[in-house]
């Protein structure tokens, strides 16, 4: 089996590149500059719980930003020699009266806060932006906070958005309830991750869900994704540990998905043979259902993507579990030629890597898809596990030019 997990060691990579230490818990609004590195620094942005909305704003005739209202309340040095597509306006009701941040393209927001917990119901709407443009709206979001909890459920709801990386939870902070992803219309990614990113640099590092995961992507006509992942995703690049569990249910819905790797679990993995275990189990139930999509293949250099839709989770010398029973589905989805197909159980790779299912698998392969492979229980290599212990039942509509292994 080829390594499939290149592309995520890449992505999650770029976020821990050197954060810089800011005080406990600030107010909505307040952006920190980060230090990514000796020539680039980033901005972030904390709601602490509060509900916010990420746009852009109006533009003039010229091209240049132009919006009065915004302009009135801006907080943070935005001047109109700003052009749309290079950033987006963060704005919160506080005291009755409507708040604004402008955010670059480079920014962080989390719905939580800053080494702190937070005990709120986290709402994030992105919405009004042109996809596919040259920047995005903001680089990472994520519903959670950055080295603190939120105590509470998270929502985030994307119209017309473009984001390079999105996670349902926190970066090494927890969610006590539930996870809510939910968009309409042409929408746009590089990743997309229901539970948290746990990321252990220089200490033990924990980013659950305590209640269930739902990813719920409709009307994405034109909607680009590099890997989509139900579960949590645990990375280990020092030899401390990485925790990104969900424990209840993920259920994972898209239409029009224009994407590369779908995991109904959680991915774990680490980054060399000295580094910590990684663990991101689900709990519970794993359903994966793609309506309309495209699964692609991609290989160059040392990076693979299999163009593979697996129910289970996928470990890289890493656990990614699933203790209840999982599901997959895709109805009139297209797959690439050398693309792998679908998968339904997970994906294990490395002589500890564990992707295992507790429960049964049933996959549904309807409508036009063409997947070249159906692999019955788990895919594993270099001495990895993954097993479906219990049934496993699928049924597709095609009678030729599948393998069923």
């Amino acid at each position: 089996m080829k390594k499939i997990i290149g592309m995520i060691l890449l992505t999650a990579g770029l976020l821990t590149g050197g954060w810089a230490a800011g005080e406990a818990c600030k107010p909505a609004g307040t952006v920190l500059p980060i230090v990514e590195s000796d020539s680039v620094t980033r901005e972030c942005f904390f709601a602490n719980g509060t509900p916010i909305t990420i746009w852009e704003p109006k533009a003039d005739t010229a091209g240049w930003v132009h919006d009065e209202e915004v302009q009135k309340g801006l907080q943070n040095g935005f001047s109109p020699n700003k052009k749309p597509g290079t950033g987006s306006v963060i704005s919160w009701e506080e005291n009755g009266e409507t708040r604004y941040v402008y955010a670059s393209g480079n920014s962080k927001v989390f719905g939580g806060s800053l080494d702190a917990d937070v005990t709120a119901d986290v709402s994030i709407t992105v919405r009004g932006t042109d996809v596919r443009k040259a920047f995005p709206n903001i680089s990472f979001l994520f519903g959670g906070g950055y080295g603190g909890d939120v105590i509470g459920n998270v929502s985030i709801t994307l119209e017309e958005s473009q984001m390079m990386y999105v996670y349902g939870g926190g970066y090494n902070g927890s969610i006590t309830g539930d996870v809510l992803i939910q968009s309409t219309g042409n929408n746009w990614s590089l990743d997309m991750v229901g539970g948290g990113l746990a990321s252990s640099k220089t200490a033990d590092a924990v980013a659950d869900v305590g209640g269930s995961v739902t990813l719920n992507l409709k009307g994405m006509t034109i909607s680009y994704t590099d890997t989509l992942v139900g579960g949590g995703l645990a990375e280990s690049i020092s030899g401390y540990t990485a925790q990104a569990n969900v424990d209840g249910d993920v259920t994972l819905y898209a239409e029009g998905r224009n994407v590369y790797q779908v995991c109904g679990g959680g991915e774990a993995f680490r980054t060399g043979e000295d580094c910590g275990h990684p663990t991101a189990n689900v709990g519970g139930n794993v359903s994966v259902e793609l309506h309309g999509s495209r699964i692609r293949f991609y290989a160059e250099g040392k990076i693979t993507l299999l163009g593979g839709v697996f129910a289970g989770g996928m470990g890289y010398y890493g656990t990614a579990n699933v203790g209840g029973n999982v599901s997959v589905a895709v109805v009139d989805t297209a797959f690439d030629e050398e693309a792998l197909g679908v998968v339904l159980g997970g994906m294990a790779e490395g002589n500890i890597a564990e992707a295992n299912v507790a429960g049964g698998a049933v996959g549904r392969i309807l409508d036009g898809a063409n997947p070249a492979h159906i692999i019955r229980s788990g895919a594993a290599d270099e001495d990895g596990t993954a097993d479906v212990n219990g049934y496993v039942s699928w049924y597709y509509t095609r009678s030729d030019g599948m393998t069923d292994y």
